[in-house]
């Protein structure tokens, strides 16, 4: 991904150049995303993102599939904003290629070069905005 075309990706109805080097239109901000896999998922779990699903074994995520083959009734459930891919051989890497096309049907499918973590990380900062922490519960007399 270029670091031009990332800083525009915010907002609806723009798109945003992935590390397939394919513009993805953006339907909205992304508030909640999907991982195809643990080490996807990892990173933008690192970056603060709201990862609903991941497929593959990832802690505190819910699975959605195995690695690279996420379950498209399970992703769908979940209502993402965006699907976040890692990259292979230039394209999406998915266990098999026409699930793309599928996972294209629920979000934004969003392929991110992990070969290139720090690039990769200035990227997903660039599509998910300022994340925001969850919002701090203050304990009431009767919880202490």
């Amino acid at each position: 991904m270029s670091s031009p075309t990332a800083g525009a990706a915010m907002g609806g109805g723009r798109a945003f150049v992935d590390a397939t080097g394919t513009p993805v239109p953006l339907r909205g901000p992304i508030r909640q995303v999907v991982a195809t896999d643990p080490d996807v998922g990892a990173l933008l779990l690192e970056l603060g993102a709201r990862v609903v699903g991941c497929a593959g074994v990832l802690d505190g995520v819910d699975p959605v599939g195995p690695d690279r083959a996420p379950d498209l009734a399970a992703v769908s459930a979940l209502r993402p904003d965006a699907i976040i891919t890692g990259i292979s051989g230039g394209r999406h890497d998915l266990a098999e290629a026409a699930l793309l096309g599928r996972l294209q049907q629920v979000a934004a499918v969003i392929a991110v070069d992990l070969g290139r973590r720090a690039a990769a990380a200035a990227d997903l900062r660039a599509l998910l905005g300022p994340v925001q922490p969850p919002p701090h519960r203050s304990r009431g007399r009767h919880e202490d």
